[in-house]
């Protein structure tokens, strides 16, 4: 772990808030490729970051104290603290998608492809957020054997380091967009084949996470994925059923 990067005096330079903003900006520069390669303007992507990095935040932080009640409970003084980490994905997927229509709408924009270039811009941007969890020390995994285990100071017991597992397969679900892309049949497309990607990726990493548990065999990380996937799932096969390749 390493929570704090540096000091500016008594000011603490945080590796989750540093690496946050290389992911947003990582994230901006490839929305604004997107964007040139669909003919949309890429000051556009820039209105429509700054909006989603507010929006999402908070939507995405609501989530997590939501998930984890019990312990904001106690320590309702660390509920704004979103540079030590806890930021909930699917909360902030809530928050982003009616921001993304209606900011599109405003512009004349067609919903499916401002998806699209945010989905790319996520997507690109991910793997750095999930760096800044490594750092930081949140969002770890179960106690473990493997060879490549770490163990995080705070309890030195050899854990899965599933913010690397996170890393390494968010890059993969980019290369996948990068791929996909290209090969579209419909605007929105790349958005619905990024949600599917993600909820597999979630589903899978929540087996070796320390996750909240959603009953006997699943958390609600897992749950989330079923129910994002499956809804992505449908949409997709009723656009793909009324396109031509």
């Amino acid at each position: 772990m390493w929570p704090v990067l540096f000091h500016i005096g008594n000011f603490a330079v945080h590796s989750y808030g540093v690496m946050l903003a290389v992911a947003v900006l990582v994230g901006l520069l490839a929305g604004e490729g997107e964007a040139r390669r669909r003919g949309i303007d890429p000051d556009f992507v820039l209105n429509l970051t700054i909006l989603l990095v507010v929006g999402g935040i908070i939507g995405s932080r609501i989530a997590y104290v939501l998930i984890e009640w019990p312990y904001f409970a106690v320590h309702p003084q660390e509920i704004v603290r979103v540079w030590d980490g806890g930021l909930s994905f699917y909360g902030a997927v809530i928050v982003a998608v009616p921001l993304v229509w209606l900011y599109g709408r405003k512009k004349g924009l067609r919903f499916g492809d401002i998806a699209d270039v945010a989905a790319f811009g996520a997507a690109a941007g991910y793997p750095f957020a999930r760096i800044g969890c490594f750092l930081n020390g949140c969002c770890y995994g179960k106690p473990t054997t493997v060879p490549w285990a770490v163990a995080f100071p705070f309890d030195g017991v050899p854990r899965h380091p599933t913010q690397l597992y996170a890393v390494l397969l968010g890059a993969l679900i980019f290369g996948a967009l990068l791929y996909f892309r290209r090969r579209q049949r419909f605007a929105g497309q790349l958005a619905i084949l990024y949600l599917i990607f993600y909820s597999a990726y979630r589903f899978f990493i929540d087996f070796f996470r320390v996750s909240p548990p959603a009953g006997a065999y699943l958390t609600l990380g897992q749950v989330a994925s079923l129910l994002v996937a499956g809804a992505a799932l449908v949409v997709l096969a009723v656009k793909w059923r009324g396109t031509r390749p």
